[in-house]
């Protein structure tokens, strides 16, 4: 195979580039406060639970040798203040009720459908913040209000995540009816 054809999409013209960062801060939740103190509210005890869930699902990806630093801090268990940004992902999401377990199984959820939401023309749920080639999301707390309600009402991780995600659909196969609140009324 000829070179040429071999990079025929090489000079194709890409997308500007938006940092991890600059993403970050055009979320609706940013305030310049965040860089002075990126943890918020979320309390002390905390903060390593976040830092052990985040490493799972960093919100960016800050290169391998910040990522080795930072695994190795947490490993040893220590709240790693290298990857503040992360800590903004823990803030936001600690304000609206969920614990470090709950957005685990929220990103869990997500994984398997991070490119329909990356597709969505409205920008909603989820910023893109893949850096070095490293497929990376935040998600935008307030898009994610309704999850754990859901969840606490009964329904599967999963089922929550569909039913915020599509909208508002009232029952699916298996038996569940929802009434208007998010609470189940009826299960089969």
């Amino acid at each position: 195979m000829p070179a040429d054809e071999y990079f025929e999409n090489a000079g194709s013209e890409r997308p500007p580039f938006v940092s991890a960062r600059e993403a970050l801060r055009r979320s609706p939740g940013y305030s310049p406060d965040r860089e002075r103190n990126p943890w918020g509210d979320v309390p002390q005890h905390l903060r390593l639970d976040w830092c052990r869930a985040l490493l799972d699902f960093p919100t960016f990806f800050p290169g391998a040798a910040w990522m080795a630093f930072t695994a190795r801090t947490i490993r040893e268990d220590k709240v790693s203040k290298a990857v503040g940004q992360w800590a903004w992902q823990a803030d936001d999401f600690h304000r609206i009720g969920f614990s470090a377990a709950d957005w685990y199984v929220l990103r869990l959820c997500i994984d398997r459908r991070i490119e329909k939401l990356l597709a969505r023309d409205d920008g909603r749920f989820v910023i893109d913040t893949t850096r070095y080639e490293y497929r990376t999301i935040a998600l935008i707390a307030e898009h994610w209000t309704d999850w754990l309600p859901l969840r606490r009402a009964g329904l599967t991780p999963k089922r929550a995540l569909d039913l915020v995600v599509d909208g508002d659909r009232r029952s699916w196969p298996g038996g569940f009816l929802i009434d208007r609140d998010g609470n189940i009324i009826m299960s089969a």
